[in-house]
This record gives structure tokens, sequence and C-alpha cells, in this order.
């Protein structure tokens, strides 16, 4: 399969995962989750990977490595497994991986994504209901409220662990992920 049709391919599969996650979201009524960062993330990389814009996917694939942990840690706390989020958080990652090594994965991608990330949690406090608390916008999660009494440290705290996070992808996926290009292995040799 060539590189075009395995991008067309992958790129449209994020989009669908996507879609099918929104639509269990819909079903249930709770259309807001629809604007979690991992969600769109995954959104986020596939239409990145359709319109061969790394740069964008890298922002997605940020999101998802931030909105896998917070997953994880909802899953292990007891939150409730959803059959479609492996679609997004798994699937999207994957594919947003795949396109790294095909098609690199910028510099500089990491504070991108912080600032989209913020721009995302402020949006979120504006357009999603409190009670979601989607992107952690309103309030402190669940059960951490003892780390974290008062919310604009906890928000503060939550934008250095992302820069962190984000930056120590970039430089991950850039050096474990990426094919080095031809010009580059020739310095090397």
């Amino acid at each position: 399969m060539s590189r075009e049709k395995k991008r067309f391919f992958l790129g449209s599969a994020a989009i669908i995962f996507y879609m099918a996650h929104a639509a269990t979201w819909l079903l249930r009524d709770a259309p807001a989750n629809l604007l979690w960062a991992c969600h769109l993330g995954c959104l986020l990389v596939g239409i990145a990977v359709l319109a061969d814009i790394p740069f964008l996917s890298a922002v997605g694939v940020h999101w998802l490595a931030l909105g896998n942990i917070l997953w994880a840690i909802n899953l292990a706390g007891g939150g409730e497994f959803i059959m479609t989020s492996q679609l997004t958080h798994l699937g999207g990652l994957l594919v947003g991986l795949w396109f790294a090594r095909q098609a690199g994965f910028p510099k500089g991608s990491w504070l991108a994504a912080l600032v989209g990330i913020a721009g995302l949690h402020l949006l979120s406090g504006f357009v999603t209901p409190p009670a979601e608390n989607i992107n952690l916008a309103f309030k402190v999660w669940a059960g951490w409220e003892k780390i974290f009494a008062n919310f604009q440290i906890y928000r503060l705290c939550l934008l250095a662990v992302s820069a962190v996070l984000f930056y120590a992808v970039e430089r991950s996926v850039r050096r474990f992920v990426v094919r080095p290009r031809q010009s580059d292995r020739s310095k090397v040799s």
C-alpha cells in the first residue's frame, strides 16, 4: 500500500474513532464530553494525517499523551470504562505516532500544545457544564482536594506538569519514533 493510501486510511480511521466515541457521548446525552483534550487530540491527528500537517498531528499526540495518563488514573480509581474510549485514546495515539515516524515531529510542538491546552481549558470553563468538569476547568479533580486546596494553584500546577510532559513527549518522539532523514543518516556515516 502506498504512503498516501496509508495516510488516507489511518487519517480517516482516527476521525472515525473520534466520531464513534462522539456517538457514545451523544447517545448518553453528554455532548460536552466531546471537548476533552484527548478526544480532540484524536480528531486533530486524523485531520492532520489527511491534510499532511505534521505540526497539527504533534499537538494531537501531546494532548493524547496527557489525556491517556489522566484516563489511566481515572480508570485505576474506579472510573467507568467505555468501550469506544480505546478508539480515541489508543487508536488516535498509534495513528499519531505512525504519522510522526513518517512525516516527523516538529520542534516546538510542545509549546503549541501547551498554549492550545491552556486555551482549551479556559474555553471549557465557558462552554461546558460545571458538573462535567471537562478538561478540569471548574474544580480540582475529585480526590485531589487535600493536595490542592486552592483551584488557581491547581491550574498552575496542571499547566506546569503539562509543559514538562509535552516537552518530554516531544524529545522522546523525536529521538525514538521519528525516522532519521536520508541527509541525517549520511552525516553519521
